[in-house]
């Protein structure tokens, strides 16, 4: 019954609401996330490192780590950023796309702000995807990115790190378009 809930339309449109909401309340800091953004963008260069780590793993790993079930549980089953019915293939993410890159230019920010002041933070940050419906495997094949966040946090700032980080979701979500598509 309690699972049933947690599974329901209902639910999973409310938690989204509620995603979406936080960076709502941010709207008026927009403009700042963009200052930050090109103050860091020297560090976008870095973004494909974290990117091809990523691709990495779903090319030569995923489908081995998907075999094993306690790292292949998602309470969802898809990253809930992508919107209430990404399960539901291109036409249940399209319509989000909009309302996601807006999520990232605040959601990436805080992340950064928060999330790598420390090693333990980062492992913290790694697995709160998990949250949003990301399956266990692939929260803690989130870890080495959040270290090379963490790397450039440190050497650079806050304002690289978050360039970086908002490329690289950038990246994904290119990339999660284009094969839906191809």
């Amino acid at each position: 019954m309690v699972l049933e809930f947690f599974e329901s339309e209902a639910f999973i449109i409310g938690y989204y609401v509620l995603t979406v909401s936080a960076s709502l309340l941010l709207i008026k800091e927009t403009k700042k996330r963009f200052i930050d953004l090109k103050k860091g963008k020297n560090s976008i260069i870095f973004a494909p490192v974290a990117f091809g780590i990523i691709l990495a793993y779903v090319l030569f790993a995923f489908d081995f780590f998907e075999t094993i079930p306690i790292l292949n549980w998602s309470w969802l089953g898809y990253n809930i950023a992508f919107g209430p019915f990404a399960d539901q293939g291109l036409w249940g993410i399209l319509p989000f796309i909009p309302i996601l890159l807006y999520m990232f230019i605040h959601i990436n920010y805080v992340e950064e702000l928060y999330f790598r002041k420390s090693k333990k933070m980062v492992l913290v940050w790694a697995l709160m995807h998990i949250a949003m419906g990301v399956k266990v495997h692939m929260a803690i094949m989130l870890i080495p990115i959040g270290f090379l966040f963490k790397y450039i946090y440190d050497k650079k700032g806050l304002n690289h790190s978050y360039a970086m980080h908002f490329a690289t979701n950038i990246m994904v979500v290119i990339t999660l378009f284009l094969s839906f598509v191809f």
